[in-house]
């Protein structure tokens, strides 16, 4: 297999990166292969894609209520989860032939998806003849995203598998969420300080709500200001208005660092102590691959919700009680050597860098291969 087509939907931050980290694993393991990244939205009219898109991240940042409801309704057997399944059938078939037409001009030997629209009727018409796979981004599944259609498809849970097997699916396997090569190559806390300029003897902790900066940074990093014993590093991602915000606010306070996007995130995991952080699958995933203590913010209800629930249960991290007690919660964990022990041994088992490179060897397998046509 030389050339894979990876979709995914943009609809947060997460699909993407997932689709994009399989791509540069794929790119970087044969100087001969050939790969792209497609958003699957791009096909749809402006204006629809700006709804799907766009009122994703409305709803997450202000009113994320609302996506819990569509979520739980629509992972059951109910009128609203039939009422989607027809929306979605008519759109795909109406929009579907431009992507087959793209992934068949591409010339792909294989299709990946990373988020579900499109997904299963992409690999249930098979009009191009190619082996289809599918990878979930979360910890645990929902059921648009399980079918038995695709050739295998990919998790980050052992919970998950049996969620797919209780579907009577067998061709899943546990690989974790794709990250980044870079995760794979981590540097010193002590390099990584040095290239951020932090201070090497304090203690450090990062707070961030993903690429959207959803979540409450605000009463997090109001709390962690307050701390001078800490360095508080906080990651806003494209939220600017939170950006502007959290800079004009503690511009003179020298124990807090605020950030917009950064390119560099695996710098700053490797920098910090204990990370705040919103359990979104991806971003949960580089800070586990960084073998990063964790407090989880409150999630958005749904799959970030079911993230935190196992990560929780795993002792693979520690939810946040009270945002506006940050700082005591996080100190609870810093100065603990049991409970920092305890936490280390929980994220071995989630900590899966190397993610991609195992998803990749599973697809270029033959019978997997074979499995589709």
């Amino acid at each position: 297999m030389k050339s894979i087509a990876f979709l995914y939907a943009s609809e947060g931050t997460g699909h993407k990166a997932a689709a994009e980290n399989l791509k540069e694993w794929f790119l970087e393991s044969d100087p001969e292969n050939s790969a792209i990244c497609l958003d699957v939205l791009d096909v749809l009219p402006f204006w629809l894609r700006g709804t799907v898109s766009n009122g994703y991240l409305m709803i997450a940042r202000h009113a994320p209520w609302i996506w819990g409801r569509f979520y739980w309704g629509s992972d059951k057997t109910s009128l609203q989860a039939s009422i989607f399944d027809n929306i979605h059938s008519l759109l795909c078939s109406i929009y579907l032939p431009r992507i087959e037409e793209i992934v068949s001009s591409f010339g792909a030997d294989a299709v990946v998806f990373t988020h579900y629209f499109g997904a299963s009727l992409f690999a249930e018409r098979n009009r191009l003849g190619i082996p289809v796979f599918y990878v979930n981004t979360d910890f645990i599944t929902h059921r648009f995203q399980r079918n038995p259609i695709f050739s295998a498809s990919f998790t980050a849970s052992d919970a998950a598998v049996e969620q797919y097997r209780a579907d009577g699916i067998n061709n899943v396997f546990n690989t974790g969420i794709p990250v980044s090569k870079k995760y794979s190559r981590l540097i010193s806390k002590k390099a990584a300080r040095e290239r951020i300029g932090l201070n090497q003897d304090q203690k450090t902790v990062l707070i961030t709500g993903g690429g959207i900066g959803a979540g409450p940074l605000i009463d997090a990093a109001g709390s962690l200001a307050q701390e001078k014993d800490i360095q508080t590093l906080v990651i806003c991602g494209n939220n600017m208005p939170l950006y502007k915000k959290l800079s004009s606010k503690y511009s003179l306070n020298k124990n807090i660092r605020i950030m917009s996007f950064v390119d560099n995130m695996q710098e700053y995991y490797s920098a910090s102590d204990l990370a705040v952080i919103k359990p979104g699958g991806l971003s949960l995933s580089e800070a586990l691959s960084a073998k990063l203590p964790l407090l989880l913010m409150e999630p958005i209800p749904g799959q970030e919700e079911l993230n935190m629930d196992l990560l929780c249960r795993s002792n693979a991290a520690k939810r946040l009680r009270d945002c506006s007690k940050t700082s005591e919660e996080a100190l609870e964990i810093l100065e603990n050597k049991d409970v920092l022990k305890n936490l280390t041994e929980g994220i071995e088992k989630y900590s899966r860098p190397c993610a991609a490179e195992d998803i990749l060897k599973i697809i270029k397998d033959p019978k997997y291969l074979n499995r589709y046509k």
